[in-house]
């Protein structure tokens, strides 16, 4: 008896290798199928599904069957709960385990095909959800009653999954956001089930079905892009922004992009962070602005990295407690603000804080201050001892950090200088000197100087002055030309060498569109001119339109694609009634009415647009 009795035990333990002796009957099934829907009798449930006479793929039939037209509520899930770890022995906790596993799969594959078009909007989200978070606690290995044996049976379920639903679970499909979620979810089970060892990133790239950067990133950092686009086109900015981003959580294996609120269940870290819309960043969402020009960065990515800096402000907060009162003080969201800045461009960022503070503005530089604290609390690996405590943000070095008893940073070195914090005694941040001596204006030469209103504006050789609008507008040297737009109408204008004109710029545009205008003349209550328009985004859009001078714009051209970038060369020439222009070489052509034979060159930016023009040439074509 004691010999049969522990056969019939590694029989159950050992599911992927059991031979079927028997099968469930068809009465059996039905009473598999009724404890499930009656969620009553888990220990009859338990005695029928983990038979030693059964197969894993038999248990794993019964329970599919009997999930298959059961929704899954919370009192449903808590019946299963119980099924799987309720168990009264060890042996048969692995073979209830795959089977609810492959049932709930199932289930949701059975959801999937009901709502093909609309899942994004069905109470099936809900079930999916639980699904997957009772598959994933099943598969993590935190529960040491499911063998690694059983695990990767579980991972072999999942894989399969995502193979059979790739039109829904696989990265290169759009879908909406919540089912998004659902898919970071599955795909973080997906890794926790997987075995360890030197081929498991790529065993699990293989398993989802990833290519492109997204595997890549997977594969060479260990760390799963997830999102809702369908497309890799800022993974690869993702990733380079992880490898040059002190004191990411250990540990991470997802970062779910699109809901910082999002919540998953993995063994690992997962970091959620919300997204931006494509696009380079502008000026209306740039922290950076006024007093600098936004990064060629996209703006997805910035979001990513202020929500991996929150993290890590955290994280450094549990390494130095003392960090904590400054951080609450100066503003938790403020110092992670700081702490992105730094890792997409520290450069950039001391700048705005410097011009900042010499207007007497010292919020920024007491979270630049926090924030540098906050990073040293995870020095730079491959310091030099010359260079005493350094941190790397982006590609460069933050050398000779020294910290205040709190945790702040009140000196650094960066770039051949040193940079000082100073403060008044009850702690407060009064000011910052470079070298030694107070900061200057001269010691910022990339800084904006702020637009204006007004009727005219005069420097480096250029003399504009107000069309249109109430624009507000900045010449610095180059001459490069700022206008910040507050009204459909706002412009500034030249006078041109003559009716026909060439005029040649490089435009920096944030926010919307803006561009440059021909044949420009007052309206009634704006401006009559053609005006060739840049609109910004991933791809950026070009057309000619023709105002009337009342307010109201008229495409002129088809509106043209052209490709996404920090700059656009626009070359535009006027000739009798036609326009023929480029902008980053793909060209516009238009026809002109007859009352815009005459008029001057202009500059505009639609409400809310920044333009920044330079490169700016007008000659006779």
């Amino acid at each position: 008896m004691k010999r049969g009795v522990f056969l019939a035990v590694v029989v159950a333990g050992s599911v992927s290798a059991a031979t079927a002796a028997a099968s469930l009957t068809t009465s059996e099934s039905a009473e598999v199928r009724g404890y499930v829907a009656s969620e009553t009798h888990a220990d009859r449930l338990r005695a029928l599904v983990a038979r030693p006479d059964l197969t894993a793929a038999e248990s794993a039939e019964a329970m599919s069957g009997a999930l298959a037209g059961e929704a899954l509520d919370d009192r449903r899930m808590a019946f299963l709960v119980d099924v799987v770890q309720g168990g009264p022995t060890p042996a048969s906790r692995p073979v209830l385990a795959l089977a609810v596993v492959r049932g709930l799969l199932a289930r949701v594959e059975a959801l999937y095909a009901q709502h093909p078009a609309d899942l994004a909007q069905s109470r099936a989200l809900d079930e999916v959800a639980r699904a997957y978070a009772l598959v994933a606690g099943e598969g993590s290995g935190a529960d040491t009653g499911v063998p690694a044996g059983t695990r990767r049976d579980i991972a072999n379920a999942l894989r399969e999954h995502f193979a059979h639903e790739a039109g829904v679970l696989h990265f290169d499909v759009a879908v909406a956001l919540p089912v998004a979620r659902l898919r970071a979810q599955a795909a973080v089970a997906l890794l926790d089930a997987l075995p360890g060892g030197p081929m498991r990133r790529v065993d699990a790239a293989d398993a989802l079905g990833l290519t492109g950067a997204r595997r890549a990133a997977l594969v060479e950092t260990g760390v799963l892009v997830a999102d809702a686009t369908g497309n890799d086109a800022r993974v690869a900015e993702l990733r380079d922004l992880l490898g040059h981003f002190p004191g990411v959580p250990e540990g991470l294996e997802a970062l779910f992009v699109g809901d910082a609120h999002a919540t998953f269940r993995g063994n690992g870290v997962v970091l959620s962070t919300d997204d931006a819309p494509p696009g380079l960043m502008a000026d209306a969402s740039s922290p950076w602005a006024p007093e600098a020009a936004p990064p060629a960065v996209q703006a997805a990515t910035f979001a990513v990295a202020r929500g991996l800096a929150e993290a890590v402000v955290r994280r450094a907060i549990d390494h130095r407690p003392t960090l904590r009162v400054p951080v609450e003080h100066d503003g938790l969201e403020a110092v992670a603000t700081a702490v992105a800045m730094l890792a997409v461009d520290p450069r950039r960022t001391l700048l705005v804080a410097g011009v900042r503070s010499l207007a007497h503005k010292n919020d920024m530089l007491a979270a630049v201050s926090d924030a540098v604290g906050a990073l040293a609390a995870f020095p730079s690996a491959g310091a030099r001892p010359a260079d005493g405590l350094a941190i790397d943000v982006g590609r460069a070095r933050i050398a000779h950090v020294s910290l205040e008893s709190s945790g702040v940073a009140s000196a650094f070195h960066f770039e051949g200088h040193q940079w000082r914090v100073d403060r008044d005694p009850a702690g407060g941040v009064t000011a910052l000197r470079r070298d030694g001596a107070s900061v200057t204006p001269a010691m910022f030469p990339g800084a904006r100087v702020a637009a204006t209103a007004s009727d005219a504006w005069k420097g480096e050789g250029l003399v504009l002055a107000r069309l249109a609008g109430t624009p507000q507008a900045a010449i610095t040297a180059g001459p490069r030309v700022r206008l910040v737009g507050t009204t459909v109408r706002d412009a500034v204008s030249a006078p041109a060498p003559g009716d026909d004109v060439a005029v040649d710029a490089d435009l920096h545009v944030d926010g919307g569109p803006a561009g440059v205008v021909l044949r420009a003349l007052p309206g009634t209550s704006g401006f009559r001119g053609a005006s060739v328009l840049v609109l910004p985004g991933s791809p950026a859009h070009a057309v000619v339109v023709v105002g009337d001078g009342a307010g109201t714009d008229l495409a002129a051209s088809p509106v043209v694609d052209v490709p996404a970038a920090a700059t656009f060369h626009v070359h535009a020439v006027v000739r009798g009634d036609r326009v023929e222009a480029t902008v980053a070489g793909v060209p516009l052509s238009a026809s002109l009415p007859k009352d815009l034979a005459h008029g001057d060159v202009a500059l505009r930016a639609y409400p809310g647009v920044t333009l920044e023009a330079s490169g700016w040439r007008v000659a006779r074509p």
